[in-house]
């Protein structure tokens, strides 16, 4: 099945998914791959201007909610997974590739798509069983928003104009299975879209936090 195109903005935020190859771990601990990544986010940040809303590093693909108003995003990623790739191999002394392939980018033109996706990102490690609430997963930069002793890797964009603190009872109640389902299937597009039931057409949208939008 051919690969689907990649539609660009500068004005919407992209989910970006990337797996390592062969869905195996980074070969690296899950520690000095998020010291990598993150240290290559916060570079790029600087040279491309980049807003990042959401990070987060699982043991074989990453999540990351970023918009690049001022560069391609396939130029960002182009260094991005190059740089990690050379890093990798360094440290590790792999010649195979380090990802399984290119990026699959989404892009999020609604404030409430892009509220179910930014919780969607988060809850990842609660959905795979590692961690039972959002805010405990090392791995991600909600970790490190509400953890004073840890130093953010860079800058992230308040998205709701809330603290994060007052969103967490909201990212911590679980999707219902056919909401995750909308979610994933919506991701898979180009531009991000729920799922509708089959049977009755109804769009299967999430519930969602009303006082974001107010």
């Amino acid at each position: 099945m051919p690969r689907k195109p990649i539609v660009r903005s500068n004005q919407h935020y992209y989910h970006i998914v990337a797996r390592s190859n062969n869905q195996e771990y980074f070969y690296l601990s899950s520690q000095e791959t998020w010291q990598m990544m993150t240290g290559k986010l916060s570079e790029l940040q600087k040279k491309f201007d980049l807003e990042i809303g959401a990070f987060v590093l699982m043991n074989n693909h990453f999540h990351l909610l970023i918009l690049s108003p001022k560069e391609d995003i396939d130029r960002v990623m182009y260094f991005f997974m190059k740089e990690v790739t050379l890093s990798i191999q360094k440290r590790t002394k792999r010649i195979n590739k380090i990802f399984g392939g290119r990026y699959k980018g989404c892009i999020i033109e609604h404030q409430n798509y892009l509220m179910n996706v930014f919780k969607y990102i988060y809850r990842n490690p609660v959905a795979a069983g590692i961690t039972d609430k959002a805010e405990n997963y090392p791995y991600s930069t909600l970790f490190y928003q509400l953890n004073s002793l840890t130093q953010q890797p860079f800058e992230l964009t308040r998205l709701f104009g809330h603290d994060v603190e007052s969103l967490l009872p909201w990212l911590n109640a679980s999707f219902k299975e056919e909401e995750a389902q909308s979610i994933k299937s919506g991701l898979r597009k180009s531009v991000f879209d729920f799922k509708k039931d089959r049977t009755t057409g109804r769009v299967i949208e999430p519930g969602f936090f009303n006082e974001l939008l107010t």
